[in-house]
């Protein structure tokens, strides 16, 4: 039997395309590879009864019309919740989540940190809950064209941040502490708050520049990781996909301390004291000059590959499928 699956979100996803998004393209991306046929919801895909199961990615409330549709017609669902509380939830809101929640066949959580966070506030069958770490695609396994990137931005020598600009993202203190160092920079990505985005161009020195939105695993975002000296996310929030990517890729990474970082990369990147500029530059500097920088940057590469490449994560998804009683 040739299994079958359509990836959902909640309707205003892509209205600001952020790591969630990516996430959702890059797990079709490795279930069609691993023979799993895997279409992603719109006007491509099919009517739902075709399909043997529906994964979902996102808690938003957004999302319950289309949870209520493929609950309505008897599909069994997968659901990513993909949420990280920055302050605890009210009751309502933990009620709604726990009802999402009990229509799923499972509960996927991308780390261990995750799962732990989602249970802190959300009550879940333990058993329906399951660890699968995010897929990275071969593709940045494969040189990158690194002339590429010169053809739409004029920058060389850069920190690289990923990611949507936005205060949880604290892309402003890395600005300041690229103004300190007076090193360049490269912030790729759109905006989701258009008053932090001004005050972040504003406070960057002229070495300092913006992209919009680049397409995940798109040979431009290959060529702005290989090109850069540097991955930095010192973030509020668990950094996500760009940091794994770029340890595919085998950049030094620097990223604020935390439960999901040390759970992903132990002590093979360098990590800022505090969230604040003046940590974040001598963290920035100790990645360009610590003595065993070449061995924590092959020893993080080793690690994140073992757990995140495309073909280890794809038979844990299908084992999780099988399981289910839905692929043999």
């Amino acid at each position: 039997m040739h299994f079958k699956i359509l990836l959902t979100t909640h309707s205003t996803a892509f209205l600001t395309s952020g790591g969630g998004e990516s996430e959702l393209v890059q797990v079709a991306e490795l279930l069609n590879d691993a023979g799993i046929q895997a279409d992603i919801y719109g006007i491509r895909s099919r009517p739902v009864r075709f399909y043997d199961a529906v994964m979902h990615f996102s808690v938003h409330a957004d999302g319950e019309a289309i949870i209520r549709a493929i609950v309505h017609h008897g599909k069994k669902l997968f659901l990513w919740p993909n949420v990280w509380f920055l302050s605890p939830p009210d009751d309502a809101e933990i009620r709604r989540i726990e009802a999402i929640a009990a229509h799923a066949e499972r509960l996927l959580f991308k780390s261990v940190t995750e799962l732990e966070h989602f249970n802190r506030y959300i009550t879940a069958d333990p058993r329906k809950c399951v660890v699968i770490g995010s897929g990275i695609s071969d593709r940045f396994l494969a040189p990158a064209d690194k002339d590429l990137l010169p053809t739409v931005c004029d920058v060389s020598d850069y920190v690289l941040c990923l990611g949507l600009i936005e205060p949880v993202k604290n892309q402003l203190e890395l600005i300041r502490a690229l103004n300190r160092l007076e090193m360049n920079g490269l912030m790729a990505g759109g905006f989701r708050d258009e008053e932090y985005y001004r005050q972040c161009t504003r406070e960057a020195h002229p070495g300092i520049h913006f992209l919009p939105f680049i397409q995940p695993c798109s040979a431009l975002l290959r060529s702005a990781l290989a090109n850069a000296r540097i991955v930095a996310e010192p973030s509020f929030d668990p950094p996500g996909r760009s940091c794994l990517e770029g340890a595919f890729m085998k950049k030094p990474l620097v990223m604020a301390d935390g439960q999901w970082q040390r759970e992903h990369f132990g002590d093979n990147v360098w990590y800022t004291a505090s969230p604040n500029a003046a940590d974040i530059a001598p963290a920035i500097k100790a990645a360009l000059t610590d003595t065993d920088r070449e061995e924590k940057i092959a020893r993080n590469y080793e690690r994140v590959y073992a757990r995140h490449s495309s073909s280890t994560v794809a038979t844990e998804l299908n084992r999780h499928l099988i399981d289910a009683g839905l692929t043999h």
